[in-house]
């Protein structure tokens, strides 16, 4: 059993998506998958961390979008681990297909994000379909990380999209799915997700982190990074595109 306390996190890469693992009770806690097809290899870098599959416990999704709910329905058949999501994905989960998709936040990023559909065809990925004893969210959540051992708090973090979450540990550390990102930076997108549903929000997001605590911004694309740097203002003055900067 593992200790509240415990705030021992394990990164684990796979395609462009960086799952997180954190000790809950009897287990890990893990948050997000990437790509269907990354499953085997997920299975293989577990081993090597010592860790099997049935050691998950719980699988906490950030966002429904296919690149971090991809294996989810898998490793559900396989461990019947319980899932933690916000109530907006329930639906995009059920249907297998990502929304949201877009909304480019530079002329840059729709550049990348069309080079990058010559090879990724479609957003969609194995349906999930929640259950009663999975855990659905209508916003920020103190209660249910702690209930499992994991000592921190649901933060409902949208813009990216609307059911945008972020997992914040007592230490600060912040895993946040892709409310913040730290890569491809020649797009000029900074450290702001490279579609956006809400820019607004985006902000509002990145307010709530620092004012919850965040010290550490853990992304699911790209390193880690203080979370000092969401502190400067990245314009961006509508849906969509802003210009390249």
């Amino acid at each position: 059993m593992s200790s509240a306390g415990d705030h021992t996190a394990h990164s684990v890469k796979l395609g462009w998506t960086r799952c997180y693992l954190l000790k809950c009770t009897d287990g890990y806690l893990l948050i997000d998958t990437d790509y269907a097809r990354y499953y085997p290899l997920f299975v293989k870098k577990l081993g090597g961390l010592g860790i099997g599959t049935s050691q998950i416990k719980y699988l906490l999704l950030t966002h429904h979008h296919d690149d971090h709910a991809g294996f989810a329905a898998e490793l559900v058949r396989s461990t019947g681990c319980q899932v933690i999501a916000h109530r907006d994905a329930v639906r995009p989960l059920k249907e297998g297909r990502s929304v949201g998709t877009d909304h480019p936040v530079t002329r840059r990023a729709r550049f990348a994000l069309a080079c990058y559909g010559l090879i990724h065809k479609a957003y969609t990925f194995p349906p999930l379909v929640l259950t009663e004893r999975d855990i659905v969210v209508d916003g920020d959540d103190d209660a249910v990380l702690k209930g499992i051992g994991v000592d921190g708090v649901i933060l409902h973090t949208p813009g990216h999209t609307t059911d945008s979450i972020s997992v914040l540990l007592s230490d600060g550390s912040a895993f946040v799915g892709d409310a913040a990102m730290n890569f491809l930076r020649w797009t000029g997108i900074g450290h702001r997700p490279i579609v956006v549903e809400d820019v607004d929000a985006v902000q509002e997001s990145w307010r709530k982190l620092r004012d919850r605590g965040a010290r550490m911004i853990h992304p699911s694309h790209g390193r880690a990074f203080p979370a000092t740097e969401l502190a400067a203002r990245q314009r961006m003055p509508g849906k969509g595109m802003d210009g390249d900067t």
